[in-house]
C-alpha cells in the first residue's frame, strides 16, 4: 500500500474523531500504524498508535485501558525505533498508567522500566551528543538546566544499575555480593583482632566477617582494629542501605503480583 493509501485512511481518523466516534477511529489509526509500521515509518507509526491509544483511552467499558496500553505501548517501541527516546518515555508511561488501571501490573512494571530507561537514554543523547536528538513532535526538548539535567541522568543511572527502577530488585541482590567479596579482599589486607590477638584474616574468614558486617549482625568473633574500623563502618552503611532496598524493591514488585 502506498504512503497516499496510508494517508487517506490517517485522514479518514482525524475526521472520525472530530465526529468523537473513537471506536472507528481507533480502528483506523490501529490500520494505519500497522501499514506505516510495515514500512518502516516508524516516526508515523508511532504518531498514529499513540492517537489509537489516545481515543480507546476515552472509551469506557471492560477492555478500554488495556487496549489503550497496548496502543501506547506499540506507539512508544515505535517513537524508540525512531530514536525519539523522550516521546517513547512519554509514552511508554502512559502504557504503565493504563496498564495499572486493568490490573495488568506485569506490563506495568515493564512499561515502567522502559519509560525510565527511554528517559535515562534521552538525557544521556541530549547532554553528550545533542546532534543526534531526533524529535517526532518537535516538542521533546529539555527545559532544565545543565546541572539539573546531569543529576536526574545520575540518579537514573545509579537507578538503573542499582536495582532497575525498583522493577529489577535481583540487581540489588548482586551489588550486595559483589559488595561483600569486596570489602571481603579488603580485610585480607587488614589486621583483626581475634580471641585477643591480632590476625590477618584468609579469604574465607574475610568473607565471614565482611558477611555478618554487612548485615549488621555483628557477633564480634572478630573485631576491626586501625584502618579496618572505618573499612567496617562504610561496609555497615552500605549494607543498612543495601538490604532496605532489596526489601523494598521485592515487596513492592511482586506484592502487586
Amino acid at each position: 500500500m502506498t504512503n497516499r493509501e496510508i494517508g487517506a485512511i490517517e485522514k479518514e481518523a482525524y475526521a472520525l474523531l472530530e465526529q468523537k466516534d473513537y471506536e472507528q477511529a481507533f480502528k483506523l489509526f490501529r490500520k494505519a500504524g500497522t501499514l506505516y509500521k510495515d514500512e518502516g515509518e516508524h516516526k508515523s507509526a508511532s504518531l498514529m498508535f499513540a492517537s489509537a491509544g489516545s481515543c480507546w483511552a476515552r472509551i469506557s467499558g471492560e477492555k478500554a485501558f488495556l487496549n489503550a496500553a497496548e496502543s501506547y505501548s506499540e506507539a512508544a517501541l515505535e517513537a524508540k525505533n525512531a530514536e525519539d527516546f523522550a516521546y517513547a518515555a512519554l509514552l511508554y508511561k502512559f502504557a504503565a498508567i493504563n496498564y495499572e488501571r486493568d490490573l495488568e501490573f506485569i506490563n506495568f512494571s515493564e512499561s515502567f522500566y522502559a519509560s525510565r530507561e527511554c528517559l535515562r537514554k534521552f538525557l544521556g543523547i541530549s547532554m553528550f551528543t545533542p546532534g543526534r536528538v531526533k524529535q517526532i513532535r518537535g516538542n521533546s526538548e529539555v527545559s532544565v538546566n545543565k546541572a539539573a539535567r546531569f543529576l536526574h541522568w545520575l540518579w537514573l543511572s545509579f537507578s538503573y544499575f542499582f536495582w532497575g527502577y525498583g522493577e529489577r530488585p535481583f540487581r540489588t541482590l548482586f551489588f550486595a555480593v559483589f559488595v561483600i567479596f569486596g570489602f571481603a579482599l579488603a580485610y585480607t589486607q587488614s589486621y583483626l583482632l581475634y580471641a585477643g590477638e591480632l590476625v590477618k584474616p584468609g579469604l574465607s574468614n574475610a568473607v565471614y566477617f565482611s558477611m555478618i558486617t554487612f548485615t549488621t549482625v555483628g557477633f564480634g568473633d572478630f573485631v576491626p582494629v586501625g584502618p579496618a574500623k572505618a573499612v567496617a563502618m562504610l561496609e555497615a552503611f552500605c549494607g543498612i542501605f543495601t538490604v532496605s532496598l532489596l526489601v523494598v524493591g521485592l515487596s513492592s514488585k511482586y506484592l502487586r503480583i
